[in-house]
Order: structure tokens, then sequence, then C-alpha cells
């Protein structure tokens, strides 16, 4: 899992002109999740390499596709490592470009969502 999130966010070459709005969060959540709607009011890790700016952009963005209340929650242990360890039920695994999203692998036993962190990005869902 951590070699496909390292995998992804290389593939999300920076640009002049790259933003947050052409970024998607790549979300892990275990198999009982069936949307990202399911994680309303849970508590989300998302690793501290994120600046407060995108953390509080992934929150607006989950909730818009229907997770209200959700908690994005750092610690010293990866986002990744705590969702494994069933500390939380999903894990925000990388902030990369549409195309990144696109090819991120399915994992066995977990669901990937991908959520875009604005209208104008893809919604795709697997």
């Amino acid at each position: 899992m951590a070699a496909a999130s390292a995998v992804a966010e290389r593939m999300s070459v920076p640009t002049l002109d790259a933003s947050l709005d052409a970024l998607v969060a790549v979300l892990v959540a275990g198999p009982d999740v069936r949307s990202v709607s399911d994680l309303a009011g849970k508590t989300i890790a998302i690793d501290d390499r994120y600046s407060e700016q995108s953390i509080s952009r992934v929150r607006t963005a989950m909730a818009a596709a229907g997770a209200l209340e959700v908690q994005l929650s750092k610690a010293q242990t990866t986002a990744i490592k705590r969702l494994v360890a069933k500390e939380v039920p999903g894990a925000v695994v990388g902030l990369v470009s549409v195309s990144a999203a696109d090819s991120f692998p399915e994992l066995a036993r977990l669901r990937t969502f991908r959520v875009p962190l604005s209208l104008r990005s893809s919604n795709k869902q697997p």
C-alpha cells in the first residue's frame, strides 16, 4: 500500500499552475465502508506531511462527497498503518493528480475512493 501511494504521488508532477483544485484525495477504507458517506462523523487518518490548507480542503471535499463532520487526524504513525491496525475506518493515502488517482491500484480486502478536491475534478469511484 505504501509503495502504491508513493508511486501515485510521483506520477503527480507539479506544474507552475498546479493547485489543490487539480488534485484528488485517495482514500482507502475497510471493506465494510461502501461509500464515502459511510465515514460521516468518523475519524480518518491522514499523514502529517500535509499542510493545514490541504487538510482543510480534504475535509471540505469529503463533506461534499457525503462524509459530513469527518475528523482528519494526524499522528506519528502513517495513515495506512493506522488503517491496517484498525485504529481508524479510513485513511487518506495521497493527494495526487486525477490521472494518478485513476491508475491507483485496487487493494485486496480494502476499498479505494477518489475524492476530488474541486468540483472540476473527476468524481470516479470504484
